[in-house]
């Protein structure tokens, strides 16, 4: 308190009495403050940089120009010369965009699928899920088909590897005996079926090869004694299927070999699945030398006037359907050349072997065959009955493709080593076995071949 009772505040220094407004605060950095740096005094607040350090601001460092005035800067410029679709177009960013946003895998996968062309995109999806369609009729068939087979001749049957790895298929056909069923002669047909069709495939990853085994060759059938081979599928039986176990007992000992598969033809789903196919191309062989008249010619089922299917080729390419493809491998007579016996036969049901894997293979058939596709999955199938599902029977294909068509090797084609045996049936040696074996698997036979008694 002031001497003089007064409890005011005392006043400032350096105001005039007279002034009561006052003073404004110093800011820090102010009169005030450069007077504290000034006199050394540290401010009660700290300046941190970029890195946490305390200190003031900090002027950014000055470069050093070059002697000649002009700066280098620090990098270097590269210059490609514009492609001439980037001279017309317009400059854009978007493909710089893209480029870095659709990086990685799932860009890539993003481009390999269309891009940004949505069109091409489900172009891709529709074709994928058109081929996923076309197996899953095939797997399906070929399981109904598989449920047909009886169960004796699967229990006859060898098993073994992956077909890929080598395994023998006996293909076999019936010549369709039966109660509505004719002969070449017009005659009913009686009993049981006898083989019309014997061949054995051997495949494998690397070979696809065929032997054709003629049905008059005379052989050792199991519990029905000595006669032509053709007759082990009618052997103690009266069903009009026959018996396909004991045709693959006879093949085994005949050649020596084990048997894996079996594929049964049915000759009206044969030739349906031909038509399928829209047709087979086959080459027909000129084997009596008249180049403007019939090579081929007779009759099947009892030919056209009763029903069944009458034939008359000429020599060169020609396309056939599936009555006529079929009449083509089963005709057993040919009036236009009688010199023909059961080995020439052999050799054309190759050729209409060939010819179908020729269609389903060939490149200029890839569009057909792909909008075709879930009905050919669908019809091939049932051409056959078969041990083998719908994932054994794709192996097979695989192997036809990879494994290439091969030669037509029919047994006992070295005539001067065929004798004539009872009945009018073929008497093979046994030398011809083996050496059909060896042409077949690459190997000797497994097994001692009998081969004609």
């Amino acid at each position: 308190m002031s001497p003089a009772g007064d409890d005011r505040p005392p006043r400032q220094n350096g105001g005039s009495e007279g002034s009561d407004k006052p003073k404004k605060p110093q800011k820090p950095g102010g009169s005030g403050g450069s007077g504290d740096r000034q006199s050394g005094k540290q401010p009660d607040y700290n300046v941190y940089g970029r890195k946490g350090r305390s200190g003031g601001k900090q002027d950014p460092p000055q470069r050093s120009k070059p002697a000649g005035g002009r700066e280098k800067p620090p990098y270097r410029v590269y210059r490609s010369r514009p492609s001439l679709r980037d001279r017309v177009r317009k400059p854009s960013l978007a493909s710089i965009r893209t480029s870095s946003e659709e990086g990685g895998w799932r860009g890539r996968l993003r481009r390999m699928v269309g891009g940004r062309r949505p069109w091409l995109r489900w172009a891709l999806i529709i074709a994928a899920g058109w081929l996923l369609l076309s197996f899953i009729s095939f797997a399906v068939s070929a399981q109904i088909q598989k449920g047909k087979l009886p169960q004796s001749a699967k229990d006859a049957l060898k098993g073994g590897p992956d077909v890929l790895l080598g395994q023998n298929i006996l293909i076999l056909g019936g010549d369709r005996r039966g109660k509505t069923q004719r002969n070449a002669n017009g005659s009913e047909g009686q009993g049981p079926p006898r083989a019309d069709t014997i061949m054995v495939l051997h495949a494998s990853l690397t070979s696809f090869h065929k032997l054709s085994i003629p049905r008059d060759s005379y052989a050792a059938i199991p519990d029905c004694g000595d006669q032509k081979i053709n007759a082990s599928l009618a052997c103690n039986t009266n069903s009009p299927n026959g018996n396909p176990a004991s045709t693959i007992k006879t093949v085994e000992n005949f050649l020596g070999i084990d048997i894996n598969h079996i594929v049964i033809v049915n000759f009206d789903g044969f030739a349906e699945f031909i038509n399928t196919l829209g047709g087979v191309k086959i080459d027909v062989p000129d084997t009596n030398g008249k180049q403007d008249g019939a090579v081929v010619c007779g009759d099947v089922d009892g030919g056209k006037k009763q029903g069944g299917v009458s034939l008359k080729l000429p020599p060169g390419e020609i396309t056939l359907e599936g009555d006529k493809a079929l009449a083509y491998a089963r005709i057993r007579h040919n009036n236009c050349d009688p010199s023909e016996d059961d080995r020439d036969r052999a050799a054309r049901q190759q050729a209409v072997l060939n010819a179908i894997k020729g269609r389903l293979t060939s490149v200029t058939r890839f569009p057909y065959n792909f909008l075709k596709g879930p009905f050919i999955g669908w019809d091939a199938p049932k051409a056959f009955i078969s041990d083998m599902g719908g994932f054994t029977l794709p192996q097979v294909a695989i192997a036809a493709i990879l494994g290439g068509s091969g030669e037509t090797n029919v047994l006992g084609g070295n005539k001067s080593a065929i004798s004539s045996g009872p009945g009018g049936s073929l008497q093979i040696p046994e030398s011809e076995c083996v050496d059909a074996v060896k042409t077949l698997t690459g190997s000797d036979p497994p097994h001692d071949a009998q081969c004609s008694p």
